[in-house]
């Protein structure tokens, strides 16, 4: 087994600080425990060894959790988990193998069959084409298949609209307008049930299309019985996350509230043992667990000190974590199924509370790293059926490379975060719009669509299965104007939340430097054009950029209700027809220097 190791975690303990509309709300100190996973297997962890003699007489439940599958039905990659990378991992064959071997091992050692399967949101979007090709009902059949029946709401499930991922849900027919290939497609019930409690319609101020804001689970174990309730809970920053026409319609509640109003509620019917199931993010790096679950569950605490949450499986941000909050233990695990948390819980059946809760994440093995897993074979099927319908679209070569090496994208960053893939969409969207003689300057895309690197054939092709794996949205291309003072602020937005959030640029380049703020460690310094003329914050220009970030996708205000000159068409197409142009040149399509950004002393 190929196996890098990193530092390991520790209990550490921080005050609670939550940050909301510039002011800053200070909650009550809670601990927060970093655990440590080092086994890649759950028949090998020490804690799942045997039933400790303290809880025998209680009713032992398995969670199975994965998040933001995004229909990574054969995506594969290195996963950091605890103090180990492991290289590789992935596929929803060998992730159904994993969750059927994790539930036999809990059943074997508690001699419960209390295990529950839960999808924490982000499901679909952003997908390949085996997915996305087939309006990705295929990722709804494979996630059937491995049994899960409990789910939330992530961001992406908004990507197409509501109405279209809960057509694909349920399994209803595709509209008469719908591609051939998704109206020949099988549609049936995914068997999934939505548990959402912070979305609401805003003119009924009813949740959507009957989703439940919990679910209450009786579950039994030696003539003894216990009840469990999970919330689920969308992320609030929605709004910043998906168009405007995809989230006009609802209001998202704040998280930490409505976890409180429904922990009494279930209370009240006699449940008190709870587990949200939250599309919030949060990463244990460094010895420290952070992020927005853990500002939730601080403010939670300070609301509602009593609460009997004791496992929040959380989602959104793409991270590895295992810890505990307080009383409560937080997982996530990682992202496009290359790892899954597993956690043991066990819950008295005098009290209905939870007495004791182990959570851990452990990777998807690659072949090679576990020779004996074998591929579920029915969820296999399913890929290749999928395979089979879209591999005459997904083949078709558009272009050629300049070298048979893959052009990087997100996860392969600069130090000024800048990455190959990213910037060869930006240098299209700007080749686009001058193409469509609207005359821009420069072009900016959000590196959150960005989604995969580019794949480059050993004989240099470039499939447009490929380009679709990049640019999977079809988000229109607007260009827009600007003054130079808001293309600064633009840039400015990336260094404002510790750039979680960053921008792909071409057309320009800049310098940046350290600020003594907490808040805006670094400030753009100086601006030039392609040409090597100074931006003046006086002077307007015309700038390329997606309909989300019009709207403020990414918290990037600077670009919200900008003028639009013109429309360039979709992000998909205009990246297509670049590589098409590009192959036609001389040198082909090449993967840019990242030189755009450069941080000065």
């Amino acid at each position: 087994m190929r196996l890098k190791f990193l530092s390991g975690l520790w209990p550490v303990v921080l005050c609670g600080v939550l940050f909301t509309s510039g002011s800053t709300v200070i909650y009550a100190d809670v601990q927060i425990t970093n655990n440590i996973d080092n086994y890649s297997k759950p028949n090998l962890e020490p804690d799942y060894q045997k039933t400790n003699q303290d809880n025998r007489q209680d009713i032992a439940v398995q969670f199975l959790g994965i998040n933001d599958l995004h229909g990574g039905l054969e995506t594969t990659g290195s996963v950091d988990i605890g103090s180990k990378t492991y290289e590789d991992a992935g596929t929803v064959g060998r992730l159904a193998s994993y969750l059927n071997q994790a539930e036999s091992h809990f059943k074997k050692v508690t001699k419960s069959s209390n295990s529950l399967r839960i999808e924490a949101g982000d499901m679909v979007g952003a997908a390949p084409a085996n997915s996305s090709l087939l309006a990705h009902e295929s990722t709804m059949h494979v996630l059937r298949a491995m049994k899960f029946k409990i789910g939330t709401l992530g961001n992406h499930e908004f990507d197409q609209g509501l109405p279209a991922f809960n057509r694909i849900l349920t399994g209803g027919k595709p509209s008469s307008s719908a591609d051939s290939l998704v109206k020949k497609y099988t549609h049936y019930s995914s068997g999934i049930n939505i548990v959402v409690a912070n979305v609401i319609n805003k003119k009924d101020h009813k949740i959507p299309y009957g989703y439940k804001p919990y679910m209450i689970k009786t579950v039994k174990q030696n003539n003894k019985t216990a009840k469990i309730g999970i919330i689920g809970l969308e992320t609030s920053t929605l709004s910043s996350l998906t168009l405007y026409k995809n989230y006009k319609d609802y209001q998202i509640l704040d998280e930490a509230k409505t976890i409180a109003k429904y922990d009494k509620i279930l209370r009240k019917k006699g449940v008190n043992a709870v587990v949200v199931v939250g599309h919030t993010g949060v990463q244990s790096k460094d010895n420290t667990t952070s992020g927005p679950t853990v500002d939730i569950l601080k403010k939670l605490n300070d609301i509602d000190p009593d609460n009997n949450v004791g496992l929040y499986i959380a989602a959104h941000s793409h991270q590895y974590a295992n810890a505990q909050v307080g009383h409560t233990h937080v997982v996530q695990a990682v992202y496009t199924g290359k790892a899954y948390d597993d956690s043991w819980s066990y819950i008295s059946s005098k009290t209905g509370k939870f007495t004791k809760v182990s959570t851990h994440v452990y990777p998807v093995l690659s072949h090679k790293d576990d020779v004996t897993t074998k591929a579920d074979k029915k969820v296999v099927s399913i890929v290749k059926n999928a395979d089979k319908l879209v591999k005459g679209k997904v083949n078709n070569v558009i272009g050629y490379a300049g070298e048979a090496e893959t052009i990087t994208g997100r996860l392969h960053n600069s130090a000024t975060m800048e990455n190959e893939a990213g910037e060869l969409v930006a240098d299209a969207q700007l080749y686009g719009a001058q193409k469509a003689n609207l005359k821009p300057n420069f072009a900016f895309t959000n590196t959150g669509g960005v989604r995969s690197d580019l794949a480059v054939k050993s004989n240099k092709a470039i499939t447009w299965g490929s380009a679709l794996a990049v640019q999977p949205f079809g988000n229109i291309l607007q260009v827009v104007e600007m003054s130079g003072s808001q293309i600064r602020q633009a840039l400015n937005e990336q260094y404002d939340e510790n750039q979680q959030y960053y921008l792909q640029i071409a057309g320009l380049t800049y310098t940046y430097e350290k600020n003594d703020d907490e808040n805006q460690p670094y400030t753009v310094k100086n601006m030039w054009d392609s040409k090597g003329q100074l931006v003046s914050d006086n002077q307007t220009y015309r700038v390329v950029i997606n309909d989300f970030l019009h709207g403020a996708g990414d918290n990037f205000f600077a670009f919200k209700n900008t003028k639009i000159i013109g429309a360039v068409g979709t992000d998909t197409d205009v990246f297509i027809k670049y590589i098409k142009a590009m192959t036609k040149t001389d040198h082909k399509v090449v993967a840019p220097i990242l030189n755009r950004k450069k941080l000065v002393e």
